[in-house]
């Protein structure tokens, strides 16, 4: 299960609850200013002239309703202004029917800026949707369960309004095994967005075919260089990168392209799983003497690991201090799946102080099948 800024509330339920509050509010505003506009003129002495304050109901009508609630607006304050020059015995009067003049006119501008204004809005809104659902093709949701393994993911964008940065995973149940891959490219914005989506779009398809992680991270960097050579930039397109493979035997093996260490969580303990040297991330592979080192480790049921981005262990307090993520994690043994990324997200944005300093993403794997035993030759005969 995916955590994007989650809330108790469904995404589509709260959409619909802020459209049905903002209408209501839209529709209260010009209301209330009417009423305050008629207290007003009533209030004020018979030789005091407030009528061409009406006007100003309409015109506010236009930034909260819709035409329709504009023209409403605009017929019932022209009733209203009729009723208290009635009340005053002002009907027939100049200044009156000039207070009239005005609303109508006031009232018909704003029934056109409030059709130009809906009109943007409903362009801004189709953006929107086309941006949500570009960046959920770039990044999927991860799936609660793949082969042996329970998956939890969390994501936290730097930017308040975006679902994706710099930060990229992927998830993939294959032939050889689940194979996880978290990643951070160099940079942020839609260069780093893009970068993302083609090392996410090499990895689901080399995850299928390459039998070895040794291919796969061959093919990662591959990919890597050859995009960083298209677009320009070769000796500032970079990721690191961690790759996961978790097959049915109770083992995990991990490539490690300069990415923080993934933690091993076993009875109540968090072991960092660390290659004897560090590999170089995604496009440095030119400059390394051998390959990137396959770390094996075993991962038997119950086990967990956590994949996380240098935004979880590089955020930092308001005295300068980073985020203790060791230390918290001995607090949380006790937490399990989204319990334990629900109050990591919680405890981190309150060590920023609620700001969010740079894309994060986090993903909890655990085994919860136990391990297929190999077939056992039979005996001829």
């Amino acid at each position: 299960m995916l955590v994007q800024e989650r809330t108790h509330m469904p995404r589509a339920r709260r959409a619909v609850g802020e459209a049905a509050y903002g209408a209501t509010i839209g529709i209260l505003v010009p209301l209330v200013a009417l009423v305050v506009s008629a207290v007003l003129v009533l209030w004020a002495p018979s030789h005091t002239r407030f009528g061409p304050v009406f006007a100003a109901v309409p015109a506010l009508a236009a930034a909260t309703c819709t035409v329709t609630g504009i023209a409403c607006t605009g017929l019932l304050t022209s009733l209203t202004s009729l009723l208290v020059a009635w009340l005053h015995g002002w009907l027939l009067d100049a200044p009156s029917l000039g207070t009239i003049i005005c609303i109508a006119a006031v009232s018909l501008a704003a029934m056109w800026a409030g059709s130009v204004r809906l009109r943007r809005e409903q362009e801004l809104a189709d953006v929107r949707l086309i941006a949500e659902t570009a960046q959920r093709v770039v990044l999927r949701p991860v799936p609660e369960r793949l082969g042996p393994v329970r998956l939890n993911g969390l994501y936290l964008a730097a930017h308040h309004r975006a679902r994706i940065g710099g930060d990229a995973y992927e998830c993939l149940e294959t032939a050889f095994g689940v194979r996880v891959l978290i990643a951070d490219i160099r940079g942020k914005g839609l260069p780093a967005v893009d970068a993302a989506a083609a090392l996410l779009t090499c990895f689901r398809e080399a995850a299928h075919t390459e039998r070895s992680l040794d291919r796969l991270a061959k093919r990662l960097e591959d990919s890597t260089q050859r995009y960083a050579r298209t677009a320009g930039a070769f000796s500032e397109c970079f990721a690191t990168a961690v790759v996961v493979e978790i097959p049915t035997e109770e083992v995990v093996r991990i490539v490690h392209f300069g990415h923080p260490r993934p933690l091993l969580l076993r009875s109540g303990c968090s072991v960092p799983l660390t290659p004897s040297v560090s590999g170089l991330p995604l496009g440095f592979g030119d400059l390394a003497q051998a390959g990137h080192q396959l770390v094996t480790r075993p991962f038997r049921l119950g086990d967990r690991i956590l994949l996380y981005t240098d935004g979880v262990t590089e955020c930092r307090a308001d005295d300068g201090t980073f985020y203790p993520l060791l230390r918290r994690l001995q607090r949380w043994t006790g937490l399990t799946g989204a319990a334990l990324l629900d109050t990591l997200r919680e405890d981190l944005l309150r060590h920023g102080g609620g700001r969010r300093q740079d894309d994060a993403a986090l993903i909890l794997v655990e085994r919860v099948d136990a391990a297929i035993p190999a077939p056992t030759a039979r005996p001829a005969g």
